[in-house]
């Protein structure tokens, strides 16, 4: 009776553990991958695969937010490609200095998340329909502006952030990994030891008995709305330093690596619950899939299957593991 209670109370730890979800086919993954492939646990490839983790992770901080505290947003895509576009048009084509450009662009992605908030927070839209509209608005922008062309070329200093990194010996450390390491430092300890992310949770939680707690609701999820918005623009001028110009068309899917990233990662779609370090290994777990298949040589056509079936089986765990959590309080 008493092994049969410690093996109780175990798994009951191990069930209130959200990022658990994510550990098993983490796990899994990276012994099939580097079984199959002599490159995948190279230092130069876990580089890569970090520096695109690195990417997703920091859109996916503002989304972690937004769900947390009971909504979403599928516009971070377009949003992400404009933010790249606007600082690139600013820099090559009106000679402003990058200062000036990356800070219009994260005016802009903020704008846009001023737009989403006051569509689903004001206006009372479904989350999905308001944010599917200003992805098309986005998107049409973006292609619009530039007819589908490229922006380029862009100052050597500005590439220096997304192509250089901190020098570590032999091993050079990317500053967007450090960048989102620092984000993610940040928001996670926003979101555990602040009155803002009290309400977050509150807000996804129980909004209306969060409401009569006099929690303000709908400025939370507005500012959620706003800080995504603005994230998904960083994102996209830090990739445009990345690849050397602004691409248009480089954000499309992108929304829906972010949500499989926070999903991955435990953050509940119902709101109230999720943790930034699931965030960061959510965002890993989708970078290492992406670069595992490719390595052992999977057809890029197939691969959105298996992200797909992933997705769905890490819904299952989450699905599976409240479940298990309702059985053990009966």
């Amino acid at each position: 009776m008493e092994r049969k209670n410690i093996f109780r109370q175990l798994l009951e730890k191990f069930i209130d553990i959200r990022e658990a979800g994510v550990l098993m086919p983490l796990l899994l993954a990276i012994l099939l991958f580097s079984a199959k492939s002599d490159k995948f646990l190279s230092v130069s490839n876990m580089t890569n695969v970090m520096r695109t983790a690195a990417f997703t992770m920091i859109t996916s901080i503002g989304q972690a937010f937004l769900i947390i505290a009971g909504s979403w947003d599928i516009s971070v895509g377009a949003v992400f490609s404009v933010g790249g576009v606007a600082a690139a048009a600013l820099m090559s084509y009106y000679g402003f200095p990058i200062w000036a450009a990356v800070l219009a662009a994260l005016v802009v992605g903020g704008i846009f998340g001023v737009f989403n908030g006051f569509l689903v927070q004001k206006i009372k839209l479904p989350p999905f329909i308001a944010t599917m509209g200003t992805m098309y608005v986005a998107r049409g922008l973006c292609t619009g502006y530039t007819k589908g062309v490229s922006v380029y070329p862009l100052p050597e200093s500005f590439l220096g952030v997304g192509q250089g990194g901190i020098p570590i010996g032999n091993y050079e450390l990317p500053y967007v990994i450090v960048i989102a390491l620092v984000m993610a430092a940040i928001a996670g300890f926003a979101l555990r030891y602040t009155a803002y992310g009290r309400r977050l949770f509150a807000a996804g939680g129980n909004g209306e008995a969060a409401r009569l707690a006099g929690i303000p609701t709908v400025r939370v999820r507005f500012s959620a709305f706003v800080l995504t918005g603005i994230l998904a623009a960083l994102t996209g001028v830090l990739m445009a330093s990345r690849v050397g110009s602004a691409q248009p068309n480089i954000g499309s899917g992108f929304e829906m690596t972010v949500v499989a990233a926070c999903v991955i990662g435990g953050i509940n779609m119902e709101g109230g619950a999720g943790s930034i370090i699931g965030v960061v290994m959510g965002s890993f777990f989708m970078a290492m899939i992406s670069n595992g298949m490719t390595l052992i040589k999977i057809d890029a056509y197939w691969q959105q299957l298996v992200i797909g079936l992933v997705l769905i089986f890490a819904c299952s765990l989450e699905y599976l593991r409240n479940r298990i959590r309702a059985s053990l309080n009966r």
